[in-house]
């Protein structure tokens, strides 16, 4: 026995023309429905929305128009027994359906046989058929929707595996293929990954704590409030991942009302009453509903009320916001893979716009409504858009391309959209982990560049900026240096056996990278290509004192998304600006006054633009072997000394010191980037990364990898009594000569330091 779960809302009926008679319009709406209920490939769906006919013929293809219906549901159960897995036959050909909604929507192309076509026509075990809503167009609201065989892919998620899933069109008694290029064979049914949410035994007891305060507020009260957890944890569940992010919608409560009532029924089960915090409206700040925070059994959960919203033209901030159904709360998300919902009390994944799920399994990143439309209401969804393309390495439709391509909304973008919320956007894009080159290929792609990373003015932006100088670089070369980073990054985790858990499912594979990394990981040559050093203080050394620096909780995390940050704006490595008399580096500028970033961010980013050709000198005169005389072992020692103090003396700087190298091999790759990006690496790119490595393996070696905190033997105070000179700017060019010294005799003690700059004096001059 298969049970069928189906969402019915009562339709009410308008007729189109006028001559159609009711029972004409009536069994033709009845063909329609015994139609999907009699496949047993249909597993849940609803229908909510009024049923407009379009035409007379019986030959002709009905058109229903999307307009809304009761919010009142009622659950129905079907049952049938096994049927034959064929098409079903009715009078009429059926390809348009008004919006089906369901937890298991998953399509590509197909047509529905006729009366007069044969009945053998069969569906590949393993496919399910389902309804899937198209919007045409903003002004009609009309929906397209076909009833479609599909198969899953054999990728991590439904294992897409490079491509999309091509569609499969089947015509009149003709069986769709068995097998076929990202579709798996019927009889591989363990590689097939079912569209159902398996939650941990936490998220288990917190959706059943939810349903029963729903349900002793509906006893108490009378009124019924319908829980959904919304958006990011149902999508990234169905990938696969983990999330501790739990919104939950309701659709006739405020937030905080329902918070208190959870709270009441926690603490009536013997737990200890919880805060709630409630956060106010701030649409200024994209706020637009007041929220409810908690924490409940040890997970923070956010309770808000699903709405509706109405813009006035111009405006990014809604005009009005009312109490909506799902429907509605779905259809004004940002795309479609953020507009799923998890229905706590029927335990089951709801698509209000009939396209999630389909586009979650096929990796398309679409918007519920018309793209212009959707991103002139509010501009800053082009960068969500783009960021989890990137997260999860998906294509954007074309239709939404094109409406970013739209010069009105890249303008809109840059005036109506703040720096800081645009920041925001970016930081998120470089902290996900994943996909940071194609975020950035992206937003070359789009236009975008100029607009994310705004080159420094003469206005109002930065008060103070007087003149700029220098010119912008080509642009292509950030993609391809943040590219080769990501790569070296990659290189470091799998070297040093570690995992990189800011990594989350994609889905495609850079084959570029993952050639190369097979030819680079857990090799003598690239085991110290990591973005932080990892070693403890040289005990051998304990004489030589150490600035006290505060320890930092995840330095190779901070190096690395600065080094990112570094190469998306290497093309303004020779550009500056002029504020209050001061040069200042175009990057620095942008950070500042365009992205309004950090000045941790600010200061690590400026250090590593501007260390990039002294590295690539000092790499170049390091050898890759340890020098046989002692001389020329000091000196090199010294030098590479030297050059790891003018980098890491910068206190946000400290530990993360290779990161200048990883950029400045990186910059060094960039002319290599068409062979890599295939994957070829020759062996003049390999003598490149050897060089780079052998640096900081000998900086490790010679115990010089924590010089950058090493105090002066001699500080500049004693210098001058010792030299009896006056104090003044020469003193910290002399500080450098005493700690070349130290770095060529690091066991020296102090009083040794002291003879030797009495009796070279004439160095102090």
């Amino acid at each position: 026995m298969l049970a069928t779960f189906v969402k019915f809302t009562p339709v009410h009926v308008s007729f189109r023309p006028a001559n159609l008679h009711l029972p004409q319009y009536l069994q033709r709406v009845d063909t329609a429905r015994r139609l999907l209920l009699s496949s047993d490939r249909i597993s849940c769906y609803s229908i909510r929305y009024k049923l407009l006919y379009s035409t007379i013929a019986s030959s002709s293809r009905p058109t229903f128009s999307r307009i809304r219906g009761p919010r009142q549901q009622q659950l129905v159960s079907l049952h049938s027994q096994d049927r034959p897995k064929t098409y079903p036959t009715c009078q009429d050909r059926i390809t348009n359906i008004n919006a089906l909604e369901g937890a298991t929507k998953n399509t590509t192309q197909g047509v529905l046989p006729s009366a007069g076509d044969s009945p053998s026509a069969t569906v590949v075990a393993g496919t399910k058929r389902r309804a899937s809503s198209e919007l045409l167009s903003s002004e009609n609201r009309i929906s397209k929707v076909r009833i479609e065989p599909i198969s899953y892919g054999t990728s991590v998620f439904f294992a897409r595996a490079k491509s999309t899933l091509a569609p499969t069109s089947t015509s009149q008694g003709t069986t769709p293929p068995a097998s076929q290029e990202g579709t798996p064979d019927s009889s591989n049914e363990a590689g097939l990954r079912s569209m159902v949410i398996h939650l941990t035994e936490q998220e288990d007891k917190i959706c059943s704590v939810l349903d029963e305060v729903a349900k002793r507020y509906e006893a108490k009260q009378g009124k019924k409030v319908q829980l959904r957890i919304a958006g990011g944890w149902v999508r990234d569940k169905l990938l696969g991942l983990s999330c501790h992010d739990l919104d939950v919608g309701l659709d006739t409560m405020m937030g905080y009302d329902f918070a208190v009532l959870v709270n009441e029924y926690m603490e009536s089960l013997g737990h200890e009453k919880r805060t709630i915090a409630k956060i106010a409206t701030n649409p200024e700040k994209s706020k637009h509903l007041e929220t409810a925070t908690m924490v409940v059994l040890g997970m923070p959960l956010d309770f808000v009320n699903l709405r509706s919203e109405v813009y006035d033209e111009g405006s990014r901030i809604p005009s009005e916001i009312t109490f909506g159904t799902p429907s509605e709360d779905a259809y004004r998300r940002d795309i479609t893979i953020n507009a799923l919902f998890y229905n706590i009390h029927t335990r089951s994944v709801e698509d209000f716009t009939g396209k999630g799920l389909e586009d979650l399994k096929n990796g398309y990143i679409r918007t519920p409504l018309e793209p212009f439309e959707t991103f002139w209401q509010d501009p800053l969804r082009v960068m969500r858009c783009i960021r989890f393309a990137a997260r999860f390495q998906f294509n954007i439709a074309e239709e939404a391309k094109q409406a970013i391509l739209d010069p009105r909304i890249k303008q809109v973008l840059k005036t109506k959209i703040s720096k800081e919320r645009i920041g925001a956007e970016l930081d998120k894009m470089i902290d996900d982990g994943a996909g940071r080159s194609t975020a950035l290929g992206l937003i070359q792609e789009l236009g975008l560049y100029d607009v994310v990373f705004a080159p420094p003015e003469v206005n109002d932006v930065a008060k103070g900026t007087t003149s700029v100088q220098g010119e912008i670089r080509s642009t292509e070369e950030a993609f391809k240096l943040v590219w080769i980073i990501e790569w070296l990054l990659k290189i470091s985790h799998s070297s040093a056996g570690e995992e990189d858990d800011s990594i989350v499912y994609q889905g495609q594979v850079d084959e570029g990278q993952e050639k190369l990394l097979g030819q680079t990981r857990d090799l003598t040559w690239t085991n110290h290509l990591c973005p932080a050093i990892k070693t403890d203080i040289a005990p051998e050394i304990p004489h030589i004192p150490q600035v006290t620096v505060k320890e930092e909780p995840f330095p190779a995390k901070l190096g690395k998304r600065n080094l990112i940050l570094a190469g998306m704006l290497y093309p303004y490595r020779d550009m500056s600006a002029t504020v209050n008399k001061k040069i200042v580096p175009a990057g620095s500028w942008i950070l500042r006054y365009g992205l309004k970033g950090r000045n941790l961010d600010i200061d690590i980013v400026t250090k590593l633009t501007e260390s990039i050709k002294n590295i690539q000198e000092v790499v170049d005169r390091t050898l890759l072997t340890i020098p046989d005389n002692e001389e020329a072992l000091r000196e090199e020692r010294a030098s590479m000394g030297m050059v790891i103090r003018d980098i890491g003396f910068i206190t946000v700087v400290g530990k993360k010191w290779p990161c200048a190298f990883l950029l400045g091999l990186g910059v060094e790759l960039i002319p290599k980037f068409d062979q890599l990006k295939q994957g070829v690496m020759d062996g003049d790119v390999r003598a490149k990364i050897e060089k780079y490595n052998a640096f900081l393996t000998k900086a490790e070696t010679y115990d010089i990898d924590h010089c950058f905190s090493w105090k002066y033997l001699v500080d500049g105070k004693e210098l001058t009594q010792l030299l009896k000179i006056r104090p003044g700017p020469k003193i910290t060019e002399f500080l450098q000569i005493v700690m070349r010294w130290q770095l060529m005799h690091p066991q020296s003690s102090k009083d040794e330091c002291q003879d030797w700059i009495l009796e070279n004096s004439h160095l102090f001059q």
